[in-house]
C-alpha cells in the first residue's frame, strides 16, 4: 500500500492511498488471483489525526477468480488490518466505537465520540452493539438467578449470572420453572444455584439438577432480614414510642385518649375484610374480585399479621402554636371560650421552642387590636355594566379604569 498524497482542510485530514500488492486471495475459495477486473475508490473514515477526523481515499482493485469451481467470479481486495467487507470505517475506528458503545451506550457515547473527533450518532452505536458476536459462555459452577422486568408490571424475564466473575451468562424470555429447567438440562457443570425466595426457580433447579445445593445470595438475605425487622417493629409500634411529657395543669385535667385518625380506621377495616378471606384459603385474585381492591393492595393486607404492621407511625409536627398551648389550655379550663378575650390578654412569658427566628415576633397572641379580615373589592359584573340610560348597550371596561366604571354604574 502506497500513500500518494496528503491534504488537510478546516474540517478533516485526507489521505490518497492505493494498493500495490500483485495478487489477492479470493474470500470464498482462497485462490490467489492476479488478473484485474476493474478499479474503484473507497473512502473509509479513520481515527482522528491531530484532533481532526481522518478520511482515506483508498483505490482498490477487483480481481477475477481463477478457480472455475468457485461461485465468485470476481471479488474486491481487502487490506488486512485496515478494511473489511462493506465497511465505511477502518478496523481501528470500528473497534474504538465498539468500545465506546459498550462502555457508555448511545447518547453518552455520541457525546464522547464527538469530543474525540469521531462523530457518530447514538443509534449507530447501538447498532454496533447488536452486531457484536456474543462471547462463549464458560462453565459456570455457581449460578445466580433472578427475575427482572422487560416492561414493569407486565412482562418479566430471568437473568443468569456467573457469581464468580459477576457477569451475565444468559437471559431467559420468562420467569417460569419450565424455562429455567430446560436451560439447566444440559449443564451438569452447575454445582450451586444462588437464588431468591421464588418458588419457580427452586422447582426448576430441583427438576433439572436434583440434589444441587440452593442458597440465597447476600442481597436477598439482607433484604429479607430488613423486612422481618420492619414487620416486628410495626407489630410492636405502641411499645416503642417514648411517653410524651404533658404539663401538670392540676387535678381537674384528665389524660386524653390517643386520637384514632380516619386513615387508621380505614386500614383496620380493610384488614378485617381481606385477612379473614386469605386465612380461609382464597386466592389473591379471588379476593381482589370480591372486595374490588387492587391485587397489590390485597396482597399487602393479606400477608400482614395485624393491622399495626400496616399503620405507619407519623411523628407529630411542630407548629408555632406549641409554645402557647399550656396558656390556652389553662384559659379553656377557666371557662374562657372566646378567642377575642384570649387574644386581648397578654399571655405569660413562654420558653420558645426550637423553631424559626421569626416565630416569636409573628405570634398571633401578641397584645393589640384584632384587624378585621380584608375584603377584595367587588367590581360590577359585565351584565350590570352593559346597559345605559339611553337604551344603548355599553361595552364593559376592565377594572383598571375606575373612573369609567363609576360613570357606567352611575348611569345604570
Amino acid at each position: 500500500m502506497a500513500v500518494d498524497q496528503t491534504s488537510r482542510s478546516d474540517s478533516s485530514v485526507r489521505f490518497i492511498v492505493r494498493c500495490t500488492a500483485p495478487t489477492a486471495r479470493c474470500p470464498a475459495c482462497g485462490t490467489a488471483a492476479g488478473r484485474v477486473h476493474s478499479r474503484y475508490v473507497r473512502r473509509p473514515a479513520d481515527t482522528a489525526v491531530g484532533g481532526q477526523p481522518a478520511v482515506i481515499n483508498l483505490q482498490v482493485r477487483r480481481f477475477f477468480c481463477g478457480n472455475d469451481a468457485c461461485q465468485k467470479k470476481t471479488f474486491a481486495e481487502q487490506v488486512e488490518g485496515l478494511t473489511f467487507r462493506y465497511g465505511r470505517r477502518t478496523v481501528l475506528l470500528q473497534q474504538a466505537l465498539e468500545q465506546v458503545a459498550l462502555m457508555l451506550g448511545g447518547a453518552a457515547g455520541e457525546r464522547l465520540a464527538a469530543r474525540l473527533s469521531m462523530p457518530v450518532s447514538g443509534s449507530t452505536l447501538l447498532r454496533l452493539i447488536r452486531r457484536l458476536e456474543l462471547p462463549a459462555v464458560p462453565a459456570v459452577e455457581v449460578l445466580g438467578v433472578d427475575e427482572f422486568a422487560f416492561r414493569r408490571g407486565r412482562k418479566f424475564g430471568t437473568i443468569l449470572i456467573d457469581m464468580h466473575s459477576r457477569r451475565p451468562v444468559d437471559v431467559l424470555p420468562d420467569h417460569t420453572a419450565d424455562t429455567f429447567a430446560a436451560w439447566l438440562q444440559d449443564r451438569d457443570h452447575v454445582r450451586t444455584v444462588c437464588r431468591d425466595r421464588s418458588g419457580s426457580f427452586a422447582e426448576g433447579a430441583q427438576r433439572a439438577l436434583p440434589g444441587v445445593p440452593q442458597v440465597a445470595d447476600r442481597w436477598h438475605v439482607l433484604h429479607n432480614l430488613a423486612t422481618a425487622v420492619e414487620k416486628a417493629i410495626r407489630r410492636h409500634r405502641p411499645c416503642l414510642q417514648p411517653p410524651e411529657s404533658e404539663p401538670d395543669l392540676g387535678p381537674a385535667t384528665e389524660r386524653q385518649e390517643p386520637v384514632v385518625t380516619r386513615t387508621e380506621e380505614n386500614t383496620r377495616a380493610r384488614w378485617q375484610q381481606i385477612h379473614p378471606l386469605y386465612v380461609k384459603g382464597m386466592k389473591i385474585d379471588a379476593i381482589s374480585q370480591v372486595t374490588g381492591y387492587d391485587r397489590t393492595t390485597v396482597r399487602r393486607y393479606a400477608r400482614a399479621a395485624s393491622p399495626e404492621e400496616l399503620i405507619r407511625s407519623r411523628p407529630r409536627r411542630r407548629t408555632t402554636l406549641d409554645m402557647h398551648k399550656p396558656y390556652l389550655l389553662a384559659r379553656w379550663t377557666e371557662g374562657c371560650d372566646n378567642a377575642r378575650s384570649c387574644a386581648t390578654r397578654s399571655p405569660p412569658a413562654a420558653t420558645p421552642a426550637p423553631a424559626r427566628p421569626s416565630v416569636a415576633s409573628s405570634t398571633p397572641w401578641a397584645p393589640g387590636p384584632i384587624r378585621p379580615p380584608r375584603r377584595r373589592p367587588r367590581w360590577p359584573s359585565p351584565t350590570s355594566c352593559a346597559g345605559s340610560s339611553d337604551g344603548r348597550r355599553t361595552r364593559a371596561r376592565p377594572p383598571g379604569n375606575t373612573s369609567r366604571t363609576s360613570a357606567i354604574v352611575a348611569d345604570t
